[in-house]
């Protein structure tokens, strides 16, 4: 991600796709220090960028890579401190750059994931029904049949191109034109059900909104929480993973952060969740909700206490 600092009165930053930012640099909660920071990946060591205000909370973070030297350089000429910073782990990463400032603002690659249903690869657990949702599973085995009804094509249309060219004399155009025509059913059946399936998953999608199935957390980065036959998962843009807790505790502070923890100090998942959905989401689905009005003392230290986040 290219990203360009700035000073012009406020501190500017400018990344491609997004509007530029401004942050104070003068008064409460002003723009205090560039914190460059690095944590172990999966393969390797992911970087990025944060600002932090006069009390070391989270004004705006940037993923990506940059020269240490240049930023450093800038905070210097601009008045700004410069903080060198390695996480242990990406738990530790996650859980310092969730604990935003009220002047907190989304500087990110991340985008939210396709309305159409993913599709996944068939195996032992996918061909045992869940239980409650007969329909769903006959729509996933009637997508992975004609996922194979593909593939078959393709082997049998590779085989006979492969004989046709071990008999040069022989003709080339043998047995194309059942290919051919079971080529144009397949393009059509498989529009069809594409066009099918989409439908169904916007469908769906809206459904478990509705009736508490689903909570998600409004703006970007995307995260949504999911109960699913009777487990609570966790969908990022990046992964899904499930959660084992029973507790959700909906937090506001004095200074305008809000916020939701899952379970007893399990998860931090800052930003604005409506109190309304997490009210029904709970209930929907037998969790215990708690709502917190916190001061900014409490703020710094249930933030701090978390084991896990999603910036």
């Amino acid at each position: 991600m290219t990203l360009t600092l700035a000073v012009d009165d406020d501190l500017v930053v400018e990344v491609p796709e997004h509007p530029p930012v401004r942050l104070p640099l003068a008064g409460p909660g002003r723009a205090s220090t560039l914190l460059f920071f690095g944590y172990p990946g999966r393969g390797r060591t992911r970087y990025g960028l944060a600002v932090l205000d006069d009390s070391g909370l989270v004004m705006l973070e940037a993923p990506g890579s940059r020269s240490r030297r240049e930023v450093e350089a800038f905070a210097g000429d601009n008045g700004l401190t410069f903080e060198l910073r390695r996480f242990a782990t990406g738990e530790e990463a996650r859980t310092a750059l969730a604990r935003r400032s009220p002047a907190w603002r989304a500087v990110t690659w991340r985008r939210s994931p396709s309305a159409l249903p993913r599709l996944r690869v068939p195996g032992v657990r996918s061909l045992r029904p869940p239980k409650g949702s007969p329909r769903v599973w006959w729509r996933e085995q009637l997508l992975y049949g004609l996922m194979w009804l593909v593939l078959a094509y393709g082997v049998a249309f590779v085989t006979l191109v492969v004989l046709n060219m071990r008999n040069p004399g022989g003709d080339v155009s043998r047995g194309m034109g059942a290919l051919g025509v079971a080529a144009l059913v397949l393009a059509g059946l498989t529009v069809l059900g594409a066009g099918v399936m989409a439908g169904v998953g916007r469908r769906r999608a809206r459904h478990r909104s509705a009736d508490g199935r689903v909570l998600g957390r409004r703006g970007e980065p995307h995260c949504r929480l999911v109960a699913v036959h009777g487990r609570l998962l966790l969908e990022t843009a990046r992964r899904t993973r499930e959660i084992d807790a029973s507790r959700l505790l909906l937090y506001s502070a004095d200074l305008g952060m809000t916020g939701l923890v899952v379970g007893d100090g399990l998860l931090h998942l800052p930003g604005h969740w409506d109190p309304g959905e997490t009210d029904r989401f709970a209930v929907r689905n037998g969790l215990e909700l708690e709502t917190r009005t916190l001061t900014r003392q409490e703020y710094l230290d249930l933030t701090a206490r978390v084991r896990d986040a999603v910036p």
